[in-house]
């Protein structure tokens, strides 16, 4: 799909729908960090320095490591993914980027293929109160909404989704 709009299968690439001056999307990492920075954080609230690990090479470099470690996970798929997993509809993760219990669960719905949605919900976040109050429960994360098994409801515990994504995903369990 993202060969077939750009004529490219580089990653990462942004679309923002709330910005119809970038229709065409956005590669390479430190555009999009820039761009989400100027568009959508508060006038001078951020300390740019604060921001070094995220960008550059110290950035590639513990990245490259942690893939490494974690055994390429989310980076190749298993032989017996559905060929269907691209086409259902996305699936809601609620977590936020740093927490290592939303990990396996981005890297299970990358390496299957699944359309997902992350609604981001770190510590002052808005998001982070909403997920308090539809779950009526303490703060936990990963949560995974399937809305192709509703019957489902909402799983929480990253090793319970992980084996419900596979479950369900996949042709089997090998």
């Amino acid at each position: 799909e993202l060969f077939e709009k750009t004529g490219r299968r580089t990653v990462p690439y942004l679309e923002d729908p709330n910005n119809p001056e970038l229709a065409g999307g956005m590669f390479e990492s430190e555009d999009i960090i820039d761009y989400l920075l100027e568009t959508y954080s508060p006038v001078g609230e951020y300390d740019a320095k604060a921001l070094w690990p995220m960008r550059g090479p110290f950035a590639d470099t513990t990245s490259t490591i942690s893939t490494v470690f974690r055994g390429l996970a989310g980076g190749t798929s298993p032989p017996n993914v559905l060929p269907v997993n691209s086409e259902v509809l996305p699936i809601t993760v609620w977590g936020y980027e740093c927490s290592p219990f939303v990990k396996p669960v981005r890297e299970a719905l990358s390496s299957l293929g699944l359309p997902h949605v992350l609604i981001p919900c770190s510590r002052g976040s808005e998001n982070r109160q909403k997920l308090i109050e539809r779950t009526g429960c303490d703060f936990q994360v990963p949560q995974l909404e399937d809305p192709n098994l509703p019957e489902f409801g909402v799983l929480a515990e990253s090793s319970c989704i992980v084996d419900y994504l596979n479950a369900v995903y996949t042709s089997s369990n090998e």
